[in-house]
């Protein structure tokens, strides 16, 4: 596992934090799609094989996927904060991201995406884990892990 202060040349290093970059803006963009409800988006950044273990169920491939975010009702709307990535390049075509979350879901009376609504607080912190595959179209997610560390009880 090579980390970025494990590179010796400059060109080396280079190519190590150019590949951070874009596997980190994958993650990043991958739960941006999400909290967009952008579900097709969300697929561009992700291998067709996709498995993401996640708290209540495990998602295999791309028609499980979408499965479950259809399912997903108009009216919840989510964001995350995604912050602290740690990177490990395992080969040239291997990255592995981790990473903090911080998730915010509220349930609307409407499905209005512009409508500002209260909340209070975040619902869920933890860890991701990421291992991205680089293919002939970029760096993809592979494999998605989900770590619930703190999740907000109802008073």
């Amino acid at each position: 596992m090579t980390r970025p202060s494990d590179v010796a040349t400059s060109a080396e290093a280079l190519d190590q934090w150019v590949a951070i970059h874009d596997c980190q803006d994958i993650v990043v963009r991958f739960m941006g799609c999400f909290d967009m409800r952008s579900w097709r988006a969300m697929e561009s950044h992700v291998t067709q094989d996709i498995v993401w273990q996640r708290p209540d169920q495990t998602i295999t491939g791309l028609m499980q996927l979408r499965e479950t975010l259809q399912a997903t009702p108009e009216t919840v709307r989510v964001r995350h904060v995604i912050t602290n990535f740690q990177a490990a390049r395992l080969s040239e075509t291997r990255m592995v991201m981790e990473s903090y979350f911080t998730v915010f879901r509220v349930t609307a009376q409407t499905s209005s995406p512009t409508e500002t609504l209260p909340c209070e607080g975040p619902v869920s912190m933890g860890r991701y884990r990421d291992e991205l595959v680089k293919l002939s179209a970029g760096w993809r997610i592979a494999r998605k892990q989900t770590f619930v560390d703190f999740r907000r009880t109802q008073p």
